[in-house]
């Protein structure tokens, strides 16, 4: 009889990869894969190339495999991080500062992140786009970088035939700011992008993953 095994993304598990051999962790323990077995994400049966294993009566998944099935992304090192691709408008708030991805778009063949940048501190802030990061743990497709031109013009002022770069000055205490970061390029397909902000002024940072599935 097929035993059915289901996932739901919201829990995750590390992997460790071996097929009914031995290993030495103070003790001896004996992994076994789990033959036979159905695995749903959320529903929708799926299929994984490494094996799903038990250990001592534990489930063990290939976490980074997992995760591109069920749109997570996921990175090692000295701390291993999981997160939810998410679809836009995203807010993310910290000490007391707020930046929204209200949306993104391609307006005359340029790729526009819309932002809103809101502070409710009593200082002037510094707020850069550090670094972009695309296709992120996506089966198929290279991860890649791209890089950002930020750039504000004012809507309904007179002095909006020049340009002013949006995260070029501070954003001073207690006031919003709204404006369009220009993507340098996106490539046709891509499924995810990973935006990460940084403020130095605040010792943080501000990590947006965002599914773009269906935009490009």
């Amino acid at each position: 009889m097929k035993q059915k095994l289901s996932v739901v993304s919201a829990f995750l598990c590390g992997a460790i990869f071996f097929s009914g051999v031995s290993y030495a962790a103070n003790s001896y323990l004996k992994a076994f894969p789990v033959n036979n077995s159905k695995i749903e994400i959320n529903g929708s049966e799926t299929t994984l190339e490494s094996p799903v294993v038990t250990i001592n009566n534990s489930l063990y998944i290939p976490l980074k495999e997992l995760g591109q099935k069920a749109g997570y992304a996921v990175s090692s090192g000295s701390t291993i991080r999981i997160d939810t691709f998410k679809k836009l408008p995203i807010s993310y708030t910290r000490n007391n500062v707020t930046i929204t991805l209200n949306s993104l778009n391609k307006v005359d063949g340029k790729v526009l992140l819309n932002v809103t940048i809101k502070n409710d501190t009593d200082k002037n802030v510094d707020i850069d786009l550090s670094f972009i990061r695309a296709d992120d743990n996506v089966k198929g497709r290279k991860v890649y970088t791209t890089s950002a031109s930020s750039f504000y013009t004012p809507v309904n002022d007179n002095w909006s035939l020049t340009t002013k770069r949006l995260l070029d000055d501070s954003v001073t205490s207690k006031s919003e700011l709204t404006g369009d970061i220009q993507i340098a390029s996106v490539t046709a397909g891509t499924k995810n992008i990973h935006f990460s902000f940084e403020s130095h002024s605040l010792s943080t940072s501000f990590p947006f993953y965002v599914d773009t599935n269906g935009l490009f």
